[in-house]
């Protein structure tokens, strides 16, 4: 039921890969193997982080599995055989977050398809927050001891948040250079994972304008339309030729010269769209388009959440007739 959910992300995901250099996702620095609770690697800066958040992992760790031990002995005097369950399913589910952020995981990690492009063992902690807090209501019953715990968390969430959420990597001038790139058309270079399959990003030249000629063919081009999902722009050419883009050529793209489709072809290197036009007058009209794996994916994911409903729908009205069966006995 969650990959279903999650359809409408996971099928393009899995579909679209072979796009890009999606290994690239997984290189030294951001694989599993260099991320592991307190791992050591050659760079400095990267162990720092590592450790910070090492123990940030250990201290939720810690917690958990105290909040467990509270709630157990609560569960002992109190609850029935599905509660029962319910805590040894919180516990499992806490403990297989803990080993997965341990290097001993690490052959799990290579044998699972697809798990290493989680690319940070650490990301368990987004999974270890459920048991975690689940575990912490059912442990702690007085009140006086949780209003504690509330205020204990707020101060640790604010000390966070002023000592370790700003960002590791990039102050303040280069945020403010990345804002100002994007506003100004310049752009930034991205990740490389996310470039086109055998492009080079780097190459890209960024002072390049938007549509020039490839061949020797003069032109004059005339842009009205540029922005995240169309394109559009006249050519008066001299000669047949082709148009260099400053746009990755991905196949969601399409591209209509004089309202037909054309086939674009890759600037060798960068990437870049290629497309090809004749002599005279062009108007060319780029979109972004929704592929069939998108479509499908979402289609799926509506599917999921409406038998979702159906089902809780369906459990409440038993859960209903139980109660009433039982108050009329």
């Amino acid at each position: 039921l969650g990959a279903a959910l999650a359809a409408f992300y996971l099928l393009p995901a899995i579909y679209e890969q072979k796009w890009v250099n999606i290994a690239e996702a997984v290189s030294a620095g951001s694989r599993p193997l260099d991320n592991f609770l307190f791992i050591h690697t050659p760079d400095a800066d990267h162990d720092v982080f590592n450790r910070v958040i090492s123990w940030i992992a250990v201290a939720e760790i810690l917690l958990t599995f105290a909040a467990a031990w509270a709630a157990r002995t609560w569960a002992a005097r109190t609850w029935g055989s599905r509660n029962r369950e319910l805590w040894y399913t919180l516990v499992a589910w806490a403990a297989a977050c803990a080993v997965l952020m341990l290097s001993i995981s690490s052959p799990v990690w290579s044998a699972l398809p697809k798990l290493r492009f989680m690319q940070f063992p650490w990301r368990w902690l987004l999974c270890l927050g459920i048991p975690f807090a689940l575990l912490i209501v059912l442990g702690v019953r007085r009140w006086a001891t949780r209003v504690t715990i509330y205020l204990a968390m707020l101060c640790v969430l604010s000390l966070v948040w002023e000592r370790i959420q700003p960002p590791w990597w990039d102050n303040a001038a280069d945020l403010h250079e990345i804002q100002d790139n994007i506003a100004t058309g310049a752009g930034y270079e991205g990740t490389d994972e996310y470039t086109p399959a055998g492009a080079d990003a780097s190459t890209v030249d960024k002072a390049a304008r938007r549509v020039t000629v490839e061949g020797p063919a003069r032109a004059a081009i005339r842009v009205t339309e540029w922005n995240a999902g169309n394109k559009l722009f006249t050519a008066d050419m001299s000669a047949p030729d082709a148009l260099a883009l400053r746009l990755f050529n991905y196949p969601a793209w399409r591209v209509e010269v004089n309202g037909r489709a054309v086939q674009t072809a890759n600037r060798e290197g960068t990437g870049q769209m290629l497309v090809p036009v004749g002599a005279g007058s062009n108007t060319v009209r780029i979109t972004f388009t929704r592929t069939w794996d998108r479509i499908i994916g979402a289609w799926i994911s509506l599917i999921a959440i409406l038998a979702a409903l159906v089902s809780l729908k369906l459990f409440s009205m038993k859960d209903a007739r139980g109660t009433s069966t039982k108050l009329s006995s």
